[in-house]
């Protein structure tokens, strides 16, 4: 489920750790870290569900209002650590910053380098849209090379 939110949706690290259950509408299809209310996958609704199966089941009084728990965070109401996130993911090849901004540059490259797009869909700055944008642009030399 947290690669879901990194890869798929671009969420970063301490969105995904601080994300709250009533910001996740399965039913409605929608995610809503920080305000930013974006369409929820089936892939990553799945993953949601399936994780949801598993903390009912493995801490079902637990009234910690957090997606994510741990066994050190079910009874209380803070989010799971740095720490914790960054052990759950440690196996994969790549880190969720990875994940995230290979998620950018895909969504850059499928819609034109538009850094407004960008900015809006991602959350991000003025400087940081125009990085990604300038980072799949086509060059004027890639250009002529591919009309020859």
């Amino acid at each position: 489920m947290v690669v879901a939110l990194s890869g798929v949706h671009a969420l970063q690290s301490q969105q995904i750790r601080t994300m709250l259950m009533d910001q996740v509408d399965l039913t409605g299809h929608r995610l809503d870290p920080e305000g930013l209310n974006r369409p929820l996958d089936e892939y990553t609704a799945e993953a949601i569900t399936n994780y949801l199966d598993y903390r009912h089941h493995r801490w079902p009084n637990s009234t910690n209002p957090h997606l994510l728990i741990s066994r050190n965070t079910a009874t209380t109401t803070a989010p799971v650590g740095t720490f914790w996130m960054d052990r759950l993911v440690k196996q994969l090849p790549i880190g969720l910053d990875r994940l995230r901004q290979d998620r950018i540059l895909e969504e850059a490259l499928a819609n034109g380098a538009d850094p407004l797009h960008l900015a809006h869909v991602f959350s991000l700055g003025a400087k940081a849209s125009l990085r990604y944008t300038t980072a799949v642009a086509v060059s004027p030399a890639e250009e002529n090379s591919r009309t020859r």
